[in-house]
């Protein structure tokens, strides 16, 4: 009797380290393939974030060249100067959001004072360049609200 339970014990332990071996050997060569799988995927997604950093540079140098000096025309003389460290918060005018906003400080208007001194030449000129909010200046009464908006911040009524 104890010669056929430590035979059977010994089978057991046999089988055991034999499926042991087993499952080492299929994990370990699975693990290798999705290793060089994500190698790949690896090496493809270098490709894809250089391929992007060149688009990246391109648009940097094309925004560039938009920019330029040559690209935004000079404030007519009914507006007055303002330097950027004078700026108000053109967002506060209702219908101006950031966009509208970098548009008007790439023209060098930077003050609530600035945009109540628009005329009508310079409403048409500054709405041309606009797009699709060409007509915004005078719909949402910027040059009223850029009025009341100075007398509020600096008690002088323009």
């Amino acid at each position: 009797m104890f010669y056929l339970a430590w035979q059977t014990l010994f089978w057991l332990i046999l089988a055991f380290l034999f499926g042991l071996f087993i499952g080492w050997l299929i994990w370990s060569r699975r693990s290798d393939v999705e290793a060089s799988e994500l190698r790949l995927q690896i090496r493809d997604l270098k490709d894809d974030l250089k391929m992007c950093n060149d688009d990246l540079e391109l648009y940097k140098k094309e925004l560039e060249e938009a920019c330029k000096d040559e690209s935004v025309p000079p404030l007519p003389s009914s507006i007055p100067t303002a330097r950027p460290e004078e700026a108000d918060d053109l967002k506060e005018i209702l219908g101006v959001g950031p966009i509208l906003e970098g548009k008007l400080k790439a023209f060098g208007i930077y003050t609530f004072k600035q945009v109540a001194a628009f005329t009508p030449n310079v409403i048409k000129e500054l709405g041309a360049t606009f797009g699709s909010f060409s007509g915004r200046i005078v719909r949402e009464r910027w040059v009223e609200q850029a009025k009341e908006l100075h007398e509020k911040k600096y008690g002088e009524k323009l």
